[in-house]
């Protein structure tokens, strides 16, 4: 893999390159299951599938959202976007309407219907990209809309059909950043209220002092207890400042909240020897995944154009690019480093795409400093 250009101006050609010349081919070739019509969940190192892993419906969507948006750069990434969501709304739903959480490896065959609000959140979030792209699809997105309902609680969503503790904020954050996507695709008013109510949970119930973002709670929405079930994740601080930035680009209105103590906590956990950000902080774990870096991308391009310089998006670029993008497979990558830098993974989970192209896609249209 090639070293990314000393011109800022000359880096996004470098990026379109590299996700039209390796990573599209490399995910829509050796990453799709012809047989069965579905994506594998991860390949190994080499570039083969891991054949026995089950495959979670999620990664399905988030697939189908990278090849609809990548309509015009990769031969052939549209139509697997339809298919794959074509199987997804034909096949992941039971007879009462609940959604699949995984696929049986072999067959492509749903496993069990929880119902999971995570899940759902990527499937509107890659009917988004399609009615982005042409597609009509409104019966599909009535559908996903009573599935939604499905799950509706008297303050958010319950994390699953059957109200599986403990309530979290991530999927309320995936179905904020689906539903806005939603709304600027669509211009329903319904979408722009999901949203709204996900950014008043986020402000009222999981933002506490100094920037912390509290990830688990009960059922009444009590925040759980440090060691006793609580958990911080950097890569979310840092993702919720580019899902904030969205909305207000897609609404016109004020968030309400202000990024930056966010943004300098996530900082301030980063791994000394690499600048990494960890997967979990107070207490910090001992690696870092590709997927936090990407958002930490992201938040800087926003956090740049705000006046704050404390990292600049190509800083952040070119720690995802040295260290993670750097597999024996063109295309691929190492999702896991350990404190020190040293490769901890043996697999190229499919699901980190997703991250990557939102992140590379941001710096090719963004400022660089």
């Amino acid at each position: 893999m090639t070293s990314l250009p000393d011109d800022d101006d000359a880096i996004p050609a470098a990026l379109r390159r590299w996700l039209t010349e390796d990573a599209l081919p490399l995910w829509t070739g050796l990453g799709f299951d012809a047989a069965t019509e579905t994506v594998w969940e991860s390949l190994t190192h080499d570039g083969a599938p891991r054949r026995h892993q089950i495959k979670r419906l999620r990664v399905q969507v988030r697939q189908a959202y990278v090849f609809a948006q990548a309509r015009g750069m990769s031969p052939g990434a549209e139509d697997l976007a339809v298919r794959l969501f074509a199987r997804t709304m034909e096949d992941g739903f039971d007879q009462d309407g609940h959604l699949a959480a995984n696929l049986d490896p072999r067959t492509g065959a749903r496993l069990d219907s929880p119902h999971d609000l995570y899940d759902l959140a990527f499937v509107l979030l890659a009917t988004s990209a399609l009615i982005d792209a042409g597609h009509g699809i409104e019966s599909d997105l009535k559908k996903l809309r009573s599935a939604l309902e499905k799950l509706k609680a008297a303050r958010g969503w319950h994390e699953t059909a059957e109200r599986r503790q403990p309530r979290r904020q991530n999927p309320h954050m995936h179905l904020f950043e689906a539903s806005t996507a939603l709304f600027a695709a669509t211009g329903d008013a319904f979408w722009r209220d999901v949203a709204q109510e996900c950014l008043d949970l986020l402000g009222e119930v999981f933002l506490a002092p100094e920037g912390r973002l509290l990830e688990h709670f009960d059922a009444d929405w009590c925040p759980l207890p440090d060691g006793g079930g609580q958990q911080y994740e950097p890569g979310h601080m840092v993702e919720w400042i580019w899902l904030l930035d969205a909305w207000e680009k897609a609404t016109g209105l004020s968030s309400g909240i202000d990024p930056a103590p966010l943004w300098h906590r996530a900082l301030d956990r980063r791994f000394e020897l690499t600048g990494c950000l960890p997967d979990q902080s107070d207490p910090t774990s001992d690696f870092a995944r590709t997927w936090p870096q990407t958002e930490m991308l992201k938040a800087a391009i926003v956090m740049t154009a705000r006046g704050d310089n404390r990292l600049e998006p190509d800083q952040a670029l070119r720690l995802l690019w040295d260290r993670y993008l750097t597999g024996p497979v063109p295309g691929g990558w190492y999702d896991r480093l350990d404190r020190h830098g040293s490769v901890i993974s043996d697999n190229m989970p499919a699901s980190t795409f997703y991250h990557i192209w939102v992140a590379l896609r941001a710096r090719m249209t963004g400022p660089s400093r």
